[in-house]
Parts: C-alpha cells; sequence; structure tokens
C-alpha cells in the first residue's frame, strides 16, 4: 500500500507546483496611469499644487492572460471611481508600456553631454542641448505595445482586443492641450495647441537656433507616430499637429560640418537627432 501512495503522493505535489508555477507566470498586472498633473494657473497656492500632483495609483491584478477589452472596461470603471479624469479619455494618446527604457535614456544624456563639450557655455548649441537634456532626464520612458488602444474598436474587432499578461502600465490620460517643441530652439518646452496651427509656426514661437535643420521637422504624434513635417516656405505643406504631440527640430552641424562616407552629416549631432526621435515616441506621460 505504501509503494502505491507514495507515488501518487508524488504526482499530486507535482501537479500542484505546475499549476502554482503556471499562476506565477501567468498573472498579470496592469497600472493605470492618466498621465501627468495639470500646469497650475496663476493664483493657485502651493498646496493646491500638492494635490494636484498627488496622482491616487490603481493597480489591476489578475490570475491569469487578460483581454485588452476587459481591461479597459475594468480602468475606466477604476478612473471614474476615484475620479482620475474629470474630462473623456484622449484615445489618441492612449497607451500600453511594457519595460523601462532606463539604458536607452542613460546613453543619449551621455550623448548629449558628450557634445555639449564641445562647445562654450554661452554658445547656442550648449544651450539647446543643456535644455533637451533637462526633458530627457526629467521624463519616464518605457516600451510601448505595438497597439492603438480604443475601447469601442477591442469590443467589436479581434485584433483591436489581444490578450495581455506582464507587468503592464496603462496610459489613459485627458486630451492635452499643449504640443512640446524641442531640438534646436532657443525656447523649448510646452506651447499652447492652436487648431490648424503648422509645425513651422510652433517652431517660430520657440525661435530656432542657427544650427538647425532649416527644411524639416519631426512630429511625434500622440499615438506614437513619427511624421517629418516640411517647414521651409520652397516646400510647405500642411499637416495637422495633434494635441500632445511633440515637435522635434534636429540640430545639424551647418555648411562646414564633416561628413561621412556616405555624405550624413558626422558631427555628432546625426546620432543624437536619431537617438532622441527613438526614444521620445516611447515617453510616458
Amino acid at each position: 500500500m505504501k509503494s502505491l501512495l507514495t507515488p501518487l503522493l508524488l504526482l499530486v505535489l507535482s501537479l500542484l507546483t505546475a499549476s502554482a508555477t503556471y499562476a506565477e507566470t501567468a498573472n498579470t498586472r496592469v497600472q493605470i496611469h492618466t498621465g501627468q498633473a495639470p500646469a497650475l494657473d496663476q493664483g493657485q497656492n502651493q498646496g493646491q499644487s500638492q494635490v494636484k500632483s498627488q496622482r491616487k495609483q490603481i493597480t489591476l491584478n489578475y490570475a491569469s492572460t487578460v483581454r485588452t477589452e476587459q481591461v479597459l472596461k475594468d480602468a475606466q470603471l477604476q478612473i471614474a471611481k476615484h475620479a482620475l479624469l474629470t474630462t473623456p479619455v484622449y484615445w489618441l494618446q492612449a497607451a500600453i508600456f511594457t519595460h523601462p527604457l532606463e539604458q536607452e535614456k542613460s546613453a543619449l544624456l551621455t550623448l548629449i553631454t558628450t557634445q555639449q563639450g564641445e562647445f562654450d557655455q554661452d554658445d547656442e548649441r550648449y544651450t539647446a542641448l543643456a535644455k533637451l537634456h533637462q526633458f530627457i532626464a526629467r521624463n519616464h520612458f518605457a516600451k510601448r505595445a505595438p497597439l492603438e488602444l480604443d475601447y469601442d474598436q477591442a469590443r467589436i474587432t479581434s485584433s483591436a482586443n489581444p490578450l495581455l499578461s506582464g507587468e503592464l502600465t496603462l496610459q489613459l490620460p485627458a486630451r492635452s492641450q499643449q504640443v512640446w517643441v524641442l531640438g534646436a530652439v532657443t525656447e523649448a518646452g510646452a506651447v499652447k495647441w492652436q487648431q490648424r496651427q503648422s509645425t513651422a509656426e510652433y517652431l517660430n514661437q520657440a525661435e530656432t537656433i542657427s544650427a538647425a535643420e532649416n527644411d524639416t521637422a519631426v512630429v511625434i504624434q500622440p499615438d506614437g507616430k513619427v511624421e517629418t513635417h516640411p517647414i521651409a516656405y520652397w516646400n510647405d505643406r500642411h499637416h495637422d499637429v495633434a494635441p500632445g504631440a511633440i515637435i522635434y527640430l534636429p540640430f545639424t552641424g551647418g555648411w562646414l560640418a564633416p561628413l561621412d562616407n556616405l555624405g550624413f552629416d558626422a558631427s555628432g549631432f546625426n546620432e543624437i537627432n536619431q537617438a532622441v526621435v527613438s526614444l521620445l515616441r516611447e515617453r510616458v506621460l
């Protein structure tokens, strides 16, 4: 009898262990993120600032993989329950992020710092690079899942409703009223979004420097899509800039910049420009 019970007991234990292992690996945790607290209006005091900046962190836990539709439904219920948003979700900027991109961020900051060392502190390139460094340093970046989020689409279209698993951040922000202008500009930062305003007009507000690309600018739309917009008088064509977009004006080495064997700018800005655009599309609000 003992010889029969021992194998049976081992079998039961192995099944329980396998089940526990599966439950652990299939566990899904989704942190709801509604974006940064809005900027203060004039007249608000510091106490109001602290209240607005303290966002309640809500995490959804599932014992196994879960459909996107279910996560979006549960997240919206929690947002309403805890009053995390006062306006509807801005689905164009909704996103799911997986692992942080700290190494990529650190590498870019090093590139910018190294390039800064090529110029005097009163050089406009040094100042513009310093502001870009500051923006990258104070923001968080994570790998954006290649999925366009829309609750209505997830309910009716299977391709918009994949299974989710692992440690995830679900970004469901309100509609932004700003556009960010970065890169080879004097006044880098946020400017008010204006309907039908062109990329060139936003750049005029930010005041471009002489070491700036003068034909095209890069626009990272709120959904992470990267576009190149013509900004010169001879190639000017209107392209919409959505609320929450980032406009990045690339640096150039100028007419005297060294070229590589393919004829591209080898002054060091080319590598920075590519790295900046790659990272900006992964920005978490």
